[in-house]
């Protein structure tokens, strides 16, 4: 910005060659765009794209069927639908890491209701985030934040209300669309983002904000923030008549799209893998009648009609085999790696969700909580060998069943070859080490498939040198 002045005051004094006046003129603009890019990278992560053929893969091992030739027992049934019933019981009354909306209790207290809405909000003020415009977040942005959270009506305690997503929404930690990041520009991890929910999904509304346009929900699988606007309220009966009808369908592919017409033409909105809708019936048409919550002007909830290609669903759950899981997780290959639902899509433990979903089992949202989910394999910690974690996954890791977890990320085991784990996960980057960048990072940012020696030589370590416990999805 000093430069131009400077040239200015040159021009007033010398008698300059239109073209020498002209490569000047270019110099400034060259040197004060370097400057704000040099002014730019020094909040700014550089990234590197990792190959289309993640290092130690084979293009075979991107199709299921190069895992299930390999199964020791690919269509044996792990769990009947009675087994899955006991399992989803179990992780909602036994661990505590679901909720069954139809036993949430009808009335909250002013004090738990405060705690529930204000936690989030001192967890993220300790956290020191940064905004989009790359300033931290100061007193001023909490203090907005707090006043639209409508604590003071909140003591008066609530009569818990209930509805259905309406269209795809995104759950928030805080009533704001407004993001907050770790680092500045981190804008593919808005901390913010707690998750994200499909046409249909039940939800427990226990406030609503001051000016009306975020409601405090409960799903069956997080709590947190969502647009008022998204959400069709109704009684108890009219709730628990949706989610109890018997004949219904769910969604086999990563996303199908929702008509409101049978000829597919009048488009409403889409859904990801593993949603859930009652069905009108079973017909030899190729598309299929479901029934969707819909808001009417008032916020209350009605039902309408809607169609969907009939091969991207199944009539009732899929059956619960290695085959099953593994195939639905590589319908998701490929797909781009979302946190929270960031954008439509799944993060690590969303993934997981989905896929176990089609099978009627209903994970648990984080990943450090879906660690707890089934019989454990194998625990962990930083005293264990590569060699010790290699020969329990050889010896008693299920391809398909099993799920290998590490701190903050979660992955679905597929087999062992040629003395090397796999998994298949939505990944967002892995680490590698170098003699010039000491974190030198490579970005997948979509589902695929790795061995564990992924990261190897980082600071933080290789995926086997994290690995923390494994656990099959299957009977206690």
């Amino acid at each position: 910005m000093v430069i131009i002045p400077v040239i200015l005051r040159m021009r007033q004094k010398v008698k300059f060659t239109g073209r020498f006046v002209k490569i000047l003129w270019v110099l400034v603009v060259l040197l004060n765009i370097s400057g704000c890019a040099i002014q730019n990278a020094i909040h700014e992560k550089l990234y590197y794209a990792a190959p289309t053929l993640i290092p130690n893969t084979q293009l075979q091992m991107k199709t299921a069927g190069f895992w299930i030739s390999r199964h020791p027992f690919p269509d044996k049934v792990i769990l009947t639908p009675e087994e899955i019933r006991i399992l989803n019981n179990r992780i909602e009354d036994e661990l505590k890491l679901t909720t069954d909306i139809t036993k949430i209790k009808s009335l909250y207290s002013g004090k738990e209701l405060v705690s529930a809405v204000r936690k989030p909000l001192n967890y993220v003020q300790q956290e020191k985030l940064y905004q989009a415009d790359g300033k931290k977040a100061d007193l001023k942005f909490y203090h907005r934040i707090e006043e639209g959270m409508g604590l003071g009506i909140a003591k008066n305690g609530s009569e818990v209300k209930y509805g259905f997503v309406v269209h795809y929404a995104d759950q928030r930690v805080l009533p704001t669309e407004e993001g907050l990041y770790a680092q500045p520009g981190d804008i593919d991890f808005d901390e913010l983002q707690n998750s994200s929910f499909d046409v249909g999904t039940p939800l427990a509304v226990l406030h609503t904000s001051p000016d009306g346009k975020w409601c405090y929900v409960v799903s069956p699988s997080s709590s947190g923030l969502v647009r008022t606007d998204e959400v069709a309220l109704c009684n108890r009966e009219e709730f628990n008549d949706y989610l109890k009808q018997t004949d219904f369908v769910v969604v086999i592919s990563p996303k199908t799209d929702i008509f409101l017409n049978p000829v597919l033409t009048d488009y409403y909105d889409y859904v990801r893998m593993g949603t859930r809708f009652p069905a009108i019936k079973n017909t030899e048409s190729s598309i299929v009648e479901i029934i969707i919550p819909f808001r009417l002007p008032d916020g209350s909830l009605s039902q309408k009609t809607a169609y969907l290609h009939k091969e991207d669903v199944n009539f009732g759950y899929l059956s619960y085999t290695p085959r099953t899981i593994i195939e639905q997780g590589f319908r998701l290959i490929n797909t781009p790696y979302g946190w929270g639902g960031m954008y439509g899509e799944q993060d690590c433990s969303e993934f997981l969700q989905e896929i176990f979903a089609t099978a009627g089992i209903l994970l648990p949202r984080n990943s450090s909580v879906q660690s707890k989910v089934g019989a454990l394999v194998g625990e962990f910690d930083k005293k264990s060998s590569g060699e010790e974690k290699l020969r329990l996954l050889s010896e008693k890791a299920v391809g398909g069943i099993t799920v290998l977890y590490l701190k903050g990320h979660i992955m679905l085991f597929l087999g062992i070859v040629n003395g090397k784990p796999y998994a298949i996960h939505a990944i967002w980057a892995y680490r590698q080490h170098s003699g010039i960048h000491e974190d030198y990072i490579r970005v997948i940012n979509r589902v695929a498939v790795t061995d564990l020696s992924l990261s190897k030589g980082s600071p933080k370590g290789s995926l086997m040198e994290r690995l923390l416990t494994v656990r099959k999805i299957d009977k206690i």
